[in-house]
This record gives C-alpha cells, sequence and structure tokens, in this order.
C-alpha cells in the first residue's frame, strides 16, 4: 500500500477547493482516482497493488497527484490571456468556426469549460490554450483526461501551449502528450494543418531509445 501523505487535498483545500461536496472539483476527483484504480482514505490518494507492482503504483499515484492537483483551476476565475486572445483572433482570421469556453458535460454530470471548441466540417475540436505557467499546463492535464472519459477521440483534442517545446518542462509534456496532440504557438502552421487537415502532430518529446 502506498499514499500521497494528505499532500494534494491540502493544497486544494488551501486553493478553496471542495472535494467531499456536491461539486464540480469532488466529481473530478472521484473520477480520476478511479481512472488510476486509487481510492482516497482520510484525505489521502491510497493504492494497493501486489509487490510486483509496486513501481507501477508508484507511478499511478504521482500522476494522480499531478492530475488532481490540476482541480485547483476551478476555485479561479476564468480569465483570458495573451495566447487565448491570440488563438481567437487566430480563428477569426482564418474563418473557422468556433465556441468561445463551451460548456462540456462528462459521462457522470460534471462539466468542464475548455478554452475553445471548434466546429469543423468532419469533426469537433475541444481545445484548451496555456499561457505560460506549469499550473496551466497541469490544469490542461486534468482537463484532457476528463474529456477523454466524454468520448471525445484523440484527434477531437488539442493543447495549444505558448512558445515552443523547448519553453516547457520536457516530463510535464511527454505527460500531457500521452492524452492529446500538442501544438505550440510558435508552430502555428502545424496547428492549421491539424485543424483544417487532420495532419497529426509531432509529439513534442522524442521516445528515449
Amino acid at each position: 500500500m502506498a499514499s500521497d501523505g494528505g499532500t494534494v487535498v491540502s493544497r486544494l483545500a488551501d486553493a478553496g477547493v471542495d472535494v467531499w461536496g456536491p461539486t464540480r472539483a469532488a466529481t473530478a476527483w472521484t473520477e480520476t482516482l478511479s481512472a488510476f484504480r486509487l481510492s482516497e482514505v482520510d484525505g489521502r490518494i491510497v493504492g494497493r497493488r501486489p509487490l510486483q507492482q509496486a513501481a507501477t503504483l508508484v507511478s499511478d499515484i504521482s500522476s494522480a497527484m499531478l492530475t488532481t492537483d490540476g482541480l485547483r483551476w476551478l476555485a479561479a476565475p476564468d480569465r483570458d490571456s495573451k495566447l487565448v486572445r491570440q488563438f481567437y483572433a487566430y480563428l477569426d482570421d482564418a474563418r473557422i468556426a468556433y465556441d468561445r469556453r463551451p460548456t462540456v458535460e462528462l459521462p457522470r454530470g460534471a462539466k468542464v469549460r475548455p478554452t475553445a471548441r471548434i466546429n469543423l466540417p468532419k469533426r469537433t475540436v475541444l481545445v484548451q490554450a496555456v499561457g505560460g505557467s506549469e499550473q496551466g499546463l497541469e490544469h490542461a492535464l486534468s482537463l484532457v483526461q476528463r474529456i477523454e472519459r466524454a468520448d471525445y477521440a484523440f484527434d477531437q483534442r488539442l493543447v495549444l501551449l505558448k512558445g515552443n517545446p523547448q519553453a516547457w518542462p520536457a516530463d510535464h509534456l511527454d505527460l500531457l502528450a500521452d492524452h492529446t496532440p500538442v501544438g505550440f504557438s510558435d508552430r502555428m502552421d502545424a496547428v492549421t494543418r491539424f485543424l483544417k487537415e487532420g495532419t497529426p502532430l509531432e509529439r513534442p518529446v522524442t521516445s528515449e531509445p
């Protein structure tokens, strides 16, 4: 058995996020732990595996901590960053139909609000733009993992990050790319091809040999 020692719940409580009441955060908290086959006991993220799977258990708890820590953003008001404003302007100039901050309902009733829902002829793409903070990256990971549970295919998700891959922690990018295509504001040509033509985006971090 292993746990996070209550670290995440304490951080969420300090940010004003309730993971036990009838809130969006509580629903997302429960769904995330369930996805990693973990549970919550007395405010701790807890998991139990056979001894041979100890390394996997530690990895699952670490991933769950990273994901659930992003729930702090549910307590923050929506604010359009410079990148978000630039992205909306890009969509307007490209004549791409979209909805700003749509409400997306998840299978068990929770709701999320990504930056945009892009309405393309052959598919819908939900986009989360992150302007430059590591917390924003964590929030994006939490959001796309929940969107994945709402039956949006891999090519129906996109996280747009400011700058280029070198501006972000490689480990975070690698984890994010497991759940969503990742684009960069310095490489909007590739983002345009992804949206308009369905051309896959390159993985931001090269796999280790």
